[in-house]
């Protein structure tokens, strides 16, 4: 099933060659998604081929498994989402050992795809994940390295930093995988994994916005559970808001609330408090206003139940002091 690979100086010339060129993709891609923490859209992700002359080759076609013909092995695996369901926002994914289980393709026409990620796997290739969120972007890890088990036909893909080898060569970047302590098991990596999704999904829809103030930079930003997980919350976007750190935290602390029908309350101690432009403009002018920044699709509005049963908590908190 393996591919050929060339001998001796041949080999070393392809893979270095090989490994320039992802070195490039990431790092362009470590600078497109601020570190990880902004989904790409399809469009975005092609701007990459063309952009100096070393990149000569698309990242991403389509959903599946790329290799360029250049390249020793796969370059990218993409996955939509689950089932071709739109409205879904929740992976239930098949995992090993806290590794994502990709199926290798079973169309005879597309054998080559799946001997591209085995020799990614035979010559230790990192690989580009790009995993697809509700509004067709893509959340995307990298650098992925991908395990054969013996006798399986599947492809087990690494998204955490546990991964990152420290022989072949140092990429430097790491922002875009799941750091997980070696201990942790299958369900710690589930659940970041879930947790990246629900960031991506929430991201996306909110267009990259803080809902409250509008900040557009996605390292200043988070995906806020309304009601948290703790207490039932499901990681779907309309259990969602995208808030920049400061009114996240706000939020969080229950000195910031957000009403069923979309406006800020600013708890009164606050509101009464003499500080300086940062309170003022940061928390206090805020209160009274609606939300300015909400999904297009109304389905993915902020649920008002949940909102109703937030805003009850924000009601009966006791000011701090």
């Amino acid at each position: 099933m393996t591919l050929p690979i060339p001998d001796g100086s041949a080999l070393s010339t392809g893979l270095a060659q090989d490994l320039d060129f992802r070195r490039l993709a990431f790092g362009w891609l470590e600078q497109r998604t601020e570190g990880g923490a902004k989904p790409l859209s399809r469009g975005e992700i092609q701007e990459f081929k063309g952009h100096r002359p070393e990149a000569r080759h698309h990242l991403i076609l389509q959903e599946g498994i790329w290799k360029p013909a250049e390249l020793l092995g796969t370059l990218s695996v993409t996955t939509g989402l689950p089932h071709g369901r739109k409205d879904r926002t929740i992976y239930h994914d098949e995992m090993s050992g806290g590794l994502v289980d990709y199926q290798f393709t079973a169309s005879p026409k597309k054998q080559h795809q799946n001997k591209g990620l085995v020799q990614a796997a035979e010559l230790n290739l990192p690989v580009i994940y790009f995993r697809g969120t509700v509004s067709g972007a893509f959340d995307v890890y990298f650098p992925v390295y991908v395990q054969i088990p013996p006798g399986r036909r599947t492809a087990l893909l690494d998204l955490t930093s546990r991964s990152l080898p420290t022989g072949l060569v140092d990429f430097g970047y790491s922002g875009s995988l799941i750091e997980v302590d070696p201990e942790h098991g299958e369900r710690t990596v589930r659940s970041r994994l879930h947790q990246r999704d629900f960031r991506a999904n929430v991201m996306t829809a909110y267009q990259k916005h803080c809902a409250v103030c509008t900040l557009g930079h996605s390292k200043l930003l988070d995906a806020a559970h309304i009601v948290e997980d703790s207490q039932g919350g499901r990681p779907e976007i309309s259990n969602g808001l995208a808030l920049c750190k400061i009114h996240h935290a706000a939020y969080d602390s229950n000195i910031m609330g957000i009403s069923p029908d979309h406006r800020i309350h600013i708890r009164r101690d606050i509101l009464e408090e003499t500080d300086g432009p940062m309170l003022r403009h940061g928390l206090q002018d805020h209160e009274g206003q609606q939300l300015r920044v909400l999904p297009a699709n109304r389905t993915w509005h902020p649920d008002r139940e949940a909102l109703a049963e937030r805003f009850d908590t924000f009601k009966t908190a006791t000011p701090l002091g």
